[in-house]
């Protein structure tokens, strides 16, 4: 065996990896699919096909309290775009329950350093006019905030708390949705 031998061994691996490599990275994406996009149409996940119709065609019940507002006006933005139901073909029921804690708190004034709100939304999905639940879940978040001695600042800070903890659902809830639709649902 020749020196030169001993270094064309190595390349002819490297490159019959590379093959192997690029062959399957090419089979595989075959597998996946946009979860908006219509694959016969000219555009091609510009936006449009059934998902994003589907999701369009959700209409979303008002929701009681301010968070519960706040929720509801996110998932009509992430679903359609902020605008007007036209056609509703499905309805989503919303429950909304929040809690709040202080985990922290400082051992020489006994006051709280930061606070957690979290919320706990349950969802059904039902074709619209009818009873039948399509899809039913449950969603969680929690956000923390520092607490201070200012009341007003206390005040906005929790409701900051809790609108960033309402888009966090509406962003999980959208995801469930699309999934759902994307899947045949």
């Amino acid at each position: 065996m020749s020196s030169s031998d001993a270094q064309i061994r190595p390349a002819r691996r490297a490159l019959v990896r590379f093959g192997l490599a690029a062959g399957l990275s090419l089979a595989l994406a075959g597998c996946f699919r946009p979860a908006y996009g219509d694959l016969g149409s000219p555009s091609h996940g510009g936006g449009g096909g059934p998902v994003a119709a589907n999701l369009a065609a959700v209409d979303i019940k008002p929701i009681e309290g301010r968070v519960g507002g706040k929720l509801r006006n996110e998932l009509i933005f992430l679903l359609r775009g902020g605008g007007a139901l036209q056609g509703p073909s499905y309805r989503l029921d919303i429950g909304v329950t929040q809690r709040g804690q202080s985990p922290i708190v400082d051992p020489y004034t006994g006051q709280p350093e930061t606070r957690t709100v979290s919320l706990l939304v349950n969802y059904e999905l039902k074709p619209y006019g009818k009873l039948d639940t399509i899809l039913k879940g449950q969603e969680f978040a929690t956000v923390s905030y520092s607490f201070t001695l200012q009341r007003f600042a206390n005040i906005r800070a929790q409701r900051d708390a809790e609108d960033r903890a309402a888009t966090q659902i509406a962003e999980k809830i959208r995801t469930r949705l699309q999934a759902h639709f994307a899947t045949g649902g």
